[in-house]
């Protein structure tokens, strides 16, 4: 005869499922209602603890279902899919962050210039009487190079990824791991303080991890709201990382836990 007791743990389990699945979907609803939400503000509204809130929140990012970022998520935007979509979002920081990280460029310096947009704006604003030599994979940081007067530009070739106007392969981390750089100009789609950074591409990965290991400095270029995020490429630790140039919207609490973590943070 069947023992009623032994359907009972499976009942139990059947009820956590169903309590998570119903949690979870709330939290989603707060997410498209409020554009953000905080663990610790979750926790109290469904009663558990912000370990569990972060596990949801942790697992409907892998889902890819919202954003993580410090102390809560925000909605995953799709990125875009072209460069020049990329490029118009968060002018304004980009353009503060730049400005900021090119006073950082000293006459003479060998300097990495990577591929993302934050780092191209860093390339348009090089003074026009700095001397330097400019190794890059990114052909729109080459050509806004190319008219500088005192800045020779060494393009690394390889497979052009068309969504980034960037070269990748074998040949470019080969070619970064054989010059020695004063300077590494590196954005990141993730700065997280424990997990260090990250980003969306396998490739990207690859190649910024070439540029790091031959750079005497490296200096990071993140809008804000990168920082506390995780990608699912770790690039590497936040060893790594000399300087942080942000903007002035950047979390206080994230960046003094950078800080705290060894780096100079700087804000544009």
């Amino acid at each position: 005869m069947h023992d009623p007791a032994d359907s009972k743990p499976e009942r139990v389990k059947e009820v956590g499922r169903t309590l998570t699945r119903e949690r979870r979907k709330r939290i989603l609803d707060a997410l498209a209602s409020d554009q953000r939400v905080l663990a610790s503000d979750l926790a109290a509204r469904f009663g558990v603890s912000e370990d569990t809130v972060r596990r949801d929140l942790r697992e409907l990012a892998e889902e890819g279902l919202l954003r993580r970022v410090y102390g809560g998520a925000v909605p995953r935007s799709p990125t875009s899919l072209t460069y020049a979509g990329r490029r118009s979002e968060s002018v304004e920081a980009k353009s503060a962050i730049a400005a900021t990280a090119a006073r950082f460029l000293l006459p003479g310096q060998v300097v990495f210039f990577d591929a993302g947009t934050t780092a191209m704006a860093v390339a348009t604003h090089v003074p026009k009487e700095l001397a330097l030599t400019v190794v890059t994979h990114s052909l729109p940081v080459a050509s806004a190079l190319a008219e500088h007067p005192t800045v020779e530009v060494i393009v690394l070739g390889g497979r052009l990824l068309k969504e980034s106007l960037a070269m990748y392969g074998a040949e470019v981390v080969d070619g970064y791991r054989g010059v020695r750089a004063d300077v590494c100009v590196l954005g990141t789609a993730s700065v997280h303080p424990e997990l260090g950074l990250g980003v969306f591409s396998h490739e990207d990965a690859q190649v910024k991890r070439a540029m790091v290991s031959t750079a005497a400095e490296v200096m990071v270029v993140a809008a804000g709201e990168k920082l506390g995020t995780t990608a699912p490429y770790l690039v590497g630790p936040l060893s790594l990382v000399d300087r942080l140039v942000t903007d002035s919207a950047a979390p206080d609490e994230m960046t003094r836990a950078l800080s705290h973590a060894g780096i100079e943070i700087v804000r544009g």
